[in-house]
């Protein structure tokens, strides 16, 4: 019977380690002294937030103004919480150009912890997003997000916990995350519709998925192109799949490292991908997600993709049976998981040939698990040999 009890105990303990405390009293004014500071900023301004933990009740807003800073006195030491926020979803929201946000800690958003937009020149640089519940579907989706910028830095940083993507940078160009740790989100660093990105140096750990690379219909700016993966560790992301249904990550498999999802253009090389229980990185088309669009100009095929001197460590554990690339795994490939796998699918409008959407893999390692699904077919056709695809 004391088991018992202790096995209660003990479990109730971890449904309230999981809760987020309750949220304080907003602090009124030294919200709307930052707020008033944003408002009459002038270029080169730096507005600075003192250390402590603030609780915020509304987003802070910077429109227009070039050139700002917004530093608080450390990652760790100055937090801003807005937790139970009463308006907006960000916690910040910018859309300016040649900002830089550093040394602060924004928690527990409705939505996007910190959103910059339609920005030129964007550097985030030791920032932390986090939800202190944990993983649940109601977190925002996005920690760290720069969308539709044009130069974006995104250094020592922090995310998780998103329901989407800790790390996202979409329909950007000049991109440059390194240095950054993204865990236990879904996505951990999602790279989506961009041109001329590059993730180095970072570590994907304890995510749904580590590290997207995606190029998705439907969206202002789309055919991303030119992406660099390189020197990260990509490690055990085998955690539970929290996006809410109906988003694009909420179809992939826990246990996946990389994904290169109707990508074009991307050289992964150098990166450390270890621990996955489904598979190490997987190249695919669109068409895989059997989703509809209604873009003409969209190009839902993925080529050019070079893979080389990557390491590939699986997990010895059976592949996630939640989703149906794990599934799949597990009905063609008898339980075991696999290191890269390519869906096949074709564009007839490209020349003939072995390798006709020019997938390179180099990765002379001994007991490498590969395979073309032929998933065009109905993987009626399940190819393992690596040999069409040694290509320079």
């Amino acid at each position: 019977m004391k088991f018992i009890q202790i096995a209660l105990l003990l479990a109730l303990c971890a449904a309230c380690s999981s809760k987020p405390a309750a949220p304080e009293e907003p602090d009124t004014a030294l919200y709307n002294d930052i707020q008033t500071q944003l408002i009459n900023a002038e270029p080169g301004d730096i507005i600075k937030i003192p250390a402590g933990t603030h609780y915020f009740d509304r987003p802070l807003l910077l429109d227009g103004v070039k050139g700002v800073t917004i530093q608080g006195a450390g990652k760790d030491q100055t937090i801003l919480s807005f937790l139970g926020q009463k308006a907006g979803a960000e916690g910040l929201k910018i859309t300016a150009d040649s900002v830089l946000i550093q040394d602060l800690t924004v928690t527990d958003t409705k939505g996007d912890a910190i959103r910059v937009q339609d920005a030129k020149n964007v550097t985030l640089r030791n920032v932390k997003a986090t939800w202190s519940g944990g993983a649940k579907a109601s977190n925002g989706g996005y920690g760290l997000y720069p969308v539709g910028c044009d130069g974006v830095l995104i250094d020592k940083c922090e995310a998780s916990f998103a329901s989407d993507a800790g790390i996202y940078v979409g329909q950007s160009r000049n991109v440059l995350v390194t240095n950054s740790y993204a865990h236990e989100n879904v996505a951990g660093i999602e790279i989506e519709n961009c041109t001329d990105a590059e993730v180095r140096y970072c570590r994907a750990e304890k995510n749904t998925g580590g590290i997207l690379v995606f190029d998705l219909p439907n969206l202002p700016a789309g055919n991303g192109k030119s992406c660099k993966i390189h020197h990260n560790k990509i490690i055990n992301n085998n955690h539970r799949n929290f996006a809410p249904e109906g988003n694009i990550v909420a179809t992939v498999a826990p246990g996946t490292g990389l994904i290169f999802l109707a990508a074009k253009d991307v050289e992964a090389h150098h990166n450390e991908v270890i621990g996955h229980k489904t598979m190490g990185a997987a190249i695919a088309s669109y068409y895989i997600t059997q989703l509809k669009w209604d873009d003409k100009n969209y190009d839902p095929f993925t080529y050019d993709i070079k893979l080389h001197n990557n390491h590939f460590e699986r997990k010895r554990a059976i592949p996630d049976l939640s989703k149906d690339f794990g599934k799949m795994v597990n009905v063609y490939f008898k339980g075991k998981p696999q290191d890269i796998l390519y869906d096949g699918i074709l564009d007839d409008k490209r020349p003939k040939g072995n390798n006709p959407m020019n997938i390179c893999i180099d990765q002379p390692q001994n007991g490498l698990r590969f395979a073309n699904i032929d998933a065009a077919n109905d993987f009626k056709n399940i190819q393992t040999d690596l040999k069409p695809y040694q290509c320079q």
